[in-house]
């Protein structure tokens, strides 16, 4: 509950930090001073040693880019990779000889085979209509028929039908189709 404080005002922490500190000093190492109203990050070193950093950093960049590009990245996901404007990913690009393509989709695009329609003549249209009147839902249908769900949706507007959308187990309730007496 008590706190011990040294009589003599300077910590054993201070002491530690104050030896570390001509340690480092002792064998080559360099301090920056920030002076008083400003902060650390706005002070920076300027200087040859600046420059080399700055080189450093293009080549690390360079490395960077040349990697994305090769696996086909965009410039926008350059921009956010490289934290560069589009002039300068350009600009370093061009220099080097290197091609920014447009970035290629992460996802495949749709199968021709669900943009095409189909024509389901009535007898298909006759079976899909009885499936949902015993109670089977539209993916189930479209097992059955080897069709698309699409397809059975499809049909349900062609015909003016509407398909069971949840199984119902209970009382198995028929949906009747409008207008079943003009299609007879």
């Amino acid at each position: 509950m008590n706190k011990k404080t040294d009589p003599s005002g300077v910590s054993a922490e201070h002491l530690k930090i104050a030896n570390a500190v001509e340690h480092y000093v002792s064998h080559g190492g360099v301090i920056n001073v920030v002076p008083e109203g400003t902060t650390g990050e706005s002070a920076h070193p300027t200087g040859p040693a600046s420059g080399a950093d700055c080189e450093l950093e293009m080549d690390t960049k360079l490395e960077l880019l040349k990697g994305l590009v090769a696996k086909g990245a965009g410039v926008s996901a350059l921009q956010y990779s490289l934290r560069m404007n589009r002039k300068d990913i350009k600009r370093l690009a061009s220099e080097n000889g290197l091609k920014i393509r447009y970035s290629r989709p992460v996802r495949r695009t749709r199968s021709t085979r669900s943009r095409e329609t189909t024509t389901v003549d009535d007898v298909v249209a006759g079976h899909a209509m009885h499936y949902s009147t015993l109670g089977y839902t539209v993916p189930e249908i479209a097992q059955l028929l080897g069709l698309g769900v699409r397809d059975v949706w499809d049909i349900g507007q062609a015909y003016r039908f509407e398909f069971n959308k949840n199984r119902e187990h209970g009382d198995m309730a028929q949906a009747a189709p409008e207008d079943k007496a003009d299609r007879d």
